[in-house]
């Protein structure tokens, strides 16, 4: 019989801890409540003896001096504030960014040298979800691979399969990306050059206006809001604020439609261009166009005022792969032959000539073809 009382008192005892704790822990979950009418006052902790003698354990030490008015605290706070360290990590001062305009175009200094740009530059590109399709140090060109934009995808059920199921829906429209760094006319600057090229699906039309349902590529009208904002998502980056970001590269006051600043003249079977610029406006304006167009610039030379690029010949016949290679998605490739497109000063405007690799004047279909694409992207 005592066995028994004893076994009801130790499980009654046990119920009473566990009823305790389950209070503590509600206690807990309710976000630490506390009764401070129940606080009770105690004493203050004493320092050991052996610790009372290192400076700044006395009660006191480095606390404001007893102040009676709120210009005196707030001098006082002044003076004891610890400085900040100028090399701590914490929110960095971020390089100085400006952009420049000059008519319609636009392009980003910073105050970095190449060097030390060209990393940062390209973490950017990778960071922001696009694939580099070509880069070159030594021309300062970073290139991303034809990518499509998702967030144009349908709307509602559409946009949220097309995220699961990335190929059920199609935008028909890809976008690519060109990023081309060169030295700054300041010595330790960067100018920071961005180009986008745009291409949709499109229905193809018969002569007599229907569609025979198969589709073709081509080009979209040049959208200069994009490369806008291509250069404030790489501003913020580079780490400045949202709010920074934009007022950098807000865009200026509307402007009237400039006039054409380039002209193709014909002499017999030679074509001539020139643009209303001086050298260095017609160097910028020019290595833009060539971005635009596609070219593969492998090489420049600013001083002399010659961009080494290699062009693709639509007249020449394709390099035609076998049938089996065919069979394993292989195409045709075309040749790319490399062309020469020379700057000089004439007068108040610039001329714009085309060679071939060896520096003799093209004066081939070829040529002209060139000559008119930049023409179009120029005037």
């Amino acid at each position: 019989m005592k066995s028994i009382i004893k076994s009801v008192a130790v499980k009654a005892s046990l119920c009473l801890i566990a009823g305790i704790l389950v209070t503590g822990c509600s206690t807990i979950d309710e976000k630490r409540k506390i009764d401070y009418k129940s606080q009770q006052t105690t004493a203050p902790l004493e320092v050991p003896p052996d610790l009372s003698a290192i400076p700044g354990n006395s009660p006191t030490a480095g606390a404001a001096p007893s102040v009676t008015t709120y210009s005196t605290f707030v001098t006082d706070k002044k003076t004891t504030t610890s400085p900040v360290d100028p090399q701590s990590p914490v929110l960095p001062v971020a390089s100085d960014i400006k952009i420049e305009r000059d008519g319609q175009t636009r392009w980003l200094v910073v105050q970095q040298s190449p060097e030390v740009l060209w990393p940062r530059v390209r973490e950017f590109v990778s960071t922001a979800g696009l694939i580099v399709d070509r880069e070159n140090p030594v021309t300062g060109v970073v290139e991303t691979d034809w990518t499509e934009n998702r967030a144009k995808v349908g709307t509602g059920s559409q946009m949220m399969l097309a995220k699961w199921l990335g190929s059920l829906y199609s935008t028909g429209t890809r976008d690519k990306f060109r990023i081309r760094l060169e030295r700054g006319s300041v010595p330790g600057t960067t100018e920071v050059y961005v180009t986008h090229r745009g291409m949709e699906e499109v229905l193809v039309q018969k002569s007599s206006g229907e569609s025979d349902g198969s589709t073709r590529w081509q080009p979209r009208k040049y959208e200069p809001d994009t490369e806008i904002e291509m250069m404030r998502l790489m501003v913020v980056y580079l780490g400045k604020t949202e709010v920074q970001s934009r007022a950098i590269v807000a865009p200026g006051a509307a402007a009237a439609p400039p006039a054409e600043r380039a002209h193709l003249e014909r002499y017999g079977e030679r074509v001539a261009l020139s643009l209303d610029d001086a050298i260095d406006s017609a160097w910028r304006r020019v290595g833009l166009s060539l971005d635009r167009t596609g070219f593969t610039v492998e090489d420049r030379d600013r001083s002399k005022g010659i961009y080494y690029v290699r062009y693709i010949d639509p007249d020449k016949p394709d390099d035609q792969p076998g049938f089996i290679a065919r069979m394993f998605g292989a195409e045709a490739k075309k040749d790319t032959d490399q062309y020469q497109i020379h700057l000089k000063p004439a007068g108040n405007q610039t001329a714009v000539t085309v060679k071939n690799k060896d520096g003799a004047p093209e004066w081939t279909k070829t040529g002209e073809r060139i000559v008119t694409l930049l023409y179009e992207q120029l005037k």
